[in-house]
């Protein structure tokens, strides 16, 4: 399936330069959910929607002025106060935290992070199997894909010493 982007052969076969996750402290992670619910939105917004009774204005503001020096919010003036919004998706977030476990645990290889997301949706249960066998379909019908497209060129290459 096409919308799966690059098929599993070429995906092991790709090692792209990467930017790696930013470093997001519990508070900081906790107003960029808001925000990717909800923005744009001020800091008394943001202040609004969160949870944590004991957090005042202030603290909300600088937390939000550091993830803009972080490059991971925009704000914009309106009238006397700043709406902000996120400038990185949440799937580029989780993108960047998967690549870096990938790094840490398998040299960058993803064979490993695939059998365990596949092995954890299993552990969730029933409704997360349907899951698992979807994205199992998936990336199988990507990788079928991605032969047929490296046997018109095989200048594709290998996985892991096997030709293709």
């Amino acid at each position: 399936m096409k919308s799966i982007g690059l098929g599993l052969s070429q995906l092991l076969l790709k090692k792209q330069a990467r930017s790696p996750a930013p470093n997001l402290g519990e508070r900081e992670l906790e107003l960029l959910k808001i925000l990717w619910e909800h923005q744009p939105l001020s800091a008394r917004e943001v202040l609004e929607y969160s949870e944590e009774a004991t957090l005042s204005l202030s603290t909300v503001q600088s937390t939000l002025e550091r993830l803009c020096r972080k490059e991971i919010l925009h704000r914009n003036k309106q009238g006397r106060q700043y709406l902000y919004r996120a400038a990185v998706s949440r799937s580029t977030i989780i993108g960047q935290l998967l690549g870096d476990i990938a790094d840490q645990f398998s040299e960058g290889d993803i064979e490993p992070m695939i059998s365990g997301f596949v092995s954890y949706l299993d552990q969730q249960g029933q409704d997360n199997s349907l899951a698992s066998k979807t994205l199992i379909k998936q990336l199988q019908g990507s990788e079928a894909d991605s032969e047929s497209d490296s046997k018109a060129n095989p200048a594709m290459g290998t996985v892991k010493g096997t030709e293709k």
